[in-house]
């Protein structure tokens, strides 16, 4: 076997040769910078996507403030004024119930016919609760009154208030369902 020679075999140029290039290269260019932009169109679908999805939350976000605007409000001012009457605390209850429901409806309420409105309003696990806060203030509604009603029956009503004005405001969303002959009649009244 025949042995290799690591090192390359190199033959002097003579003295006198002329020392030209005699490979054709050309001169070394640099490719031009690469940049940013434009952007990809994935990038750009991104973008718009999550703008979209901020003015959305941002718009629901809105919606949802106002919407608890009225209850926010009647809570406060029932909450400020420890003192208020039982007509005053009904009153109130009427006045927050007609933001979020039918004035239609709500204006013939009165008593009785209102409590139970307000009661079904109510989801069921607090029905009992409201009735037995709010029963003996709206009894006593519109019965002559020689003496002032109890603290007892306004501290009641107070709670109760605050009871319903927390848990039926602002509405469920319901599926809509078709309006009955009788209500349709009595909207039209």
């Amino acid at each position: 076997m025949q042995q290799i020679n690591p090192t390359p075999v190199t033959t002097p140029l003579p003295a006198n040769a002329p020392v030209t290039n005699t490979l054709a290269l050309k001169d070394i260019h640099i490719p031009e910078q690469i940049t940013n932009y434009p952007v990809a169109y994935g990038w750009w679908l991104l973008a718009v996507i999550t703008l979209i999805v901020i003015v959305f939350l941002f718009v629901k976000n809105r919606q949802k403030t106002e919407l608890k605007h009225h209850q926010q409000q009647a809570i406060k001012q029932l909450k400020n004024s420890p003192n208020m009457s039982n007509t005053d605390v009904i009153a109130l209850l009427k006045c927050a119930a007609m933001h979020y429901f039918s004035r239609v409806q709500l204006a013939k309420l009165f008593g009785e016919q209102f409590q139970q409105f307000l009661i079904e309003k109510l989801t069921e696990k607090h029905h009992k609760a409201f009735k037995q806060l709010s029963t003996q203030a709206f009894s006593e509604q519109y019965q002559a009154q020689t003496n002032k009603p109890s603290t007892k029956t306004n501290q009641e009503l107070h709670q109760a208030a605050i009871l319903w004005f927390t848990h039926a405001l602002p509405p469920k969303p319901q599926k809509i369902r078709a309006l009955t002959v009788k209500e349709q009649q009595g909207a039209n009244k």
